[in-house]
């Protein structure tokens, strides 16, 4: 049984097309990119603006903030992570690091020190993406960029690398494995070196996408689809997984009547405590009043 009902999900921002990610500034504003090219900002009282048009080509997937307000985003039409600054002007974050090219880059999350981990979904692009989700290949990975713009490759022959979280403890980076249904943890060492991937998580009832930490390490995982003869179908689902690994259901929506196709999730408000979920079929954000405290992330800090 899950934890809250349809009824208890709110809808947020209506107006908000398509968008894969989001993120929430420390004044409570919510952003994402639509599959249509524009940057959304929703305001703490649900007001829909567009803040940003996107050069043409682009296809805005999952998205971060840094602490100067640039909103920092994955490009899958550009293949690269770029960023809006705050008067709109857009610019290259990166396209490769090491041996590996941003061909279906993912999602980026900073931790504590500004150095941010992008995962690369696969070496297929935006085009071939699909026939992986049918034929799954450990072709992912996941790299991190310093704030001095150099890059380290993290690990490779990820499993269709997806939504990547820090550890509030920050000694640990975690990716989800859309193909696998599950989430792998990655340990890094004091003197900034990387253990080998673990599965932290696994036996997902759906593929998963985004997630985002609470204060006390437990894990909030979106849920969009289910991979099922070759084929895909919606699952409209959030899971909670705590420090032990183990999942349980948060939210299940089987109708899509305020999650449609969820993609990615972050926590904001007053007190972190509202769970923010992106529609990627959908035409707003949803969200969720909790009784935890989001971890903060690296701008809301």
């Amino acid at each position: 049984m899950a934890t809250f009902s349809v009824d208890q999900v709110e809808i947020f921002g209506k107006g908000v097309l398509q968008a894969e990610g989001v993120v929430i500034d420390k004044d409570g504003n919510v952003y994402g990119g639509g599959r249509n090219g524009i940057m959304y900002k929703v305001s703490p009282d649900g007001a829909v603006s567009e803040c940003a048009t996107l050069p043409e080509g682009s296809i805005p997937n999952g998205i971060t903030l840094d602490r100067e307000g640039n909103i920092v985003y994955c490009d899958l039409g550009k293949q690269a992570v770029m960023k809006v600054s705050p008067d709109g002007q857009v610019s290259l974050v990166a396209d490769r690091v090491g041996d590996v090219k941003l061909t279906l880059p993912n999602f980026a999350s900073y931790d504590g020190e500004g150095n941010l981990y992008i995962s690369n979904s696969s070496t297929a692009t935006i085009d071939t993406a699909l026939a992986e989700m049918k034929t799954p290949g450990p072709n992912g990975a996941l790299v991190r960029v310093r704030p001095n713009g150099q890059g380290d490759v993290v690990a490779t022959g990820i499993y269709l690398a997806n939504g990547t979280a820090i550890d509030p403890n920050e000694d640990a980076v975690y990716v989800l494995e859309s193909t696998r249904n599950d989430c792998l943890r990655i340990q890094i060492n004091k003197d900034g070196s990387f253990g080998e991937p673990e599965v932290y998580s696994k036996d997902f009832p759906a593929l998963p996408d985004g997630m985002a930490f609470d204060t006390d390490r437990n894990l909030y995982i979106t849920l969009p689809a289910r991979i099922e003869d070759g084929g895909m179908s919606p699952a409209h689902q959030i899971i909670k997984v705590d420090t032990d690994g183990n999942w349980t259901m948060l939210v299940d929506d089987p109708q899509g009547q305020k999650l449609n196709f969820p993609t990615n999730c972050a926590f904001g408000g007053p007190g972190l405590q509202t769970l923010y979920f992106a529609n990627l079929e959908g035409d707003h954000f949803s969200c969720v009043q909790t009784s935890v405290t989001g971890h903060p992330l690296y701008h809301q800090r």
